[in-house]
């Protein structure tokens, strides 16, 4: 599965990108990434990367068994630009299913770098056997996320009304999007 890595993809752009896993020496670039994700969207991350002690302690308990972290980084500069993690449980009753979060650095998110690592995270999910991908998005926020994970085939399961607050308090609606996954290549 991870044999597969680096994986070269081209932006919108031009510009020339490498995804592949995280790995410890990417400490000091991940924080410089999650300290350029604008204030106002660090609220509704599930863990606060940006943090430098919660994102050592982060790296230093990575499991491949349970999360896998993709990132996308600049060939010319080795500048994370993205980061995508696939979360499986350890139970064997959901054991079947992963679940993906996704943030991209503003400035790259009209060059497809996003559907690029979900279209890649396909491949991954399938080569582990994952027979679903589950994603989350908040409602009124991450609305281009969510015309992504459609055009790559996810469909709206559920919306978790008034189930996230943002940072004025507001509540937002938690989209709950799902791809089903074969085990081969009959889905594409």
């Amino acid at each position: 599965m991870m044999k597969d890595y680096p994986k070269a993809i081209v932006t919108r752009d031009g510009t020339s990108v490498l995804l592949r896993p995280v790995v410890p020496s990417d400490e000091e670039a991940l924080k410089t990434f999650f300290g350029s994700i604008p204030e106002e969207e660090q609220w509704f991350l599930r863990e606060n990367l940006g943090d430098p002690q919660l994102l050592h302690q982060w790296i230093e308990a990575l499991d491949y068994d349970y999360t896998l972290p993709i990132v996308a980084v600049r060939e010319d500069d080795g500048t994370i630009v993205a980061n995508l993690r696939l979360y499986r449980s350890k139970s064997g009753s959901i054991r079947h299913l992963a679940h993906l979060r996704v943030m991209v650095l503003p400035g790259y998110r009209d060059l497809k770098v996003g559907s690029w690592m979900i279209l890649d995270s396909v491949k991954l999910a399938m080569d582990l056997g994952i027979e679903k991908l589950i994603a989350e998005f908040v409602a009124g926020v991450e609305e281009g996320a969510i015309a992504a994970a459609k055009k790559l085939d996810f469909h709206q399961e559920a919306v978790l009304k008034d189930y996230v607050k943002d940072r004025q308090g507001r509540d937002r609606h938690l989209i709950i999007m799902v791809r089903n996954l074969c085990r081969d290549w009959s889905d594409f």
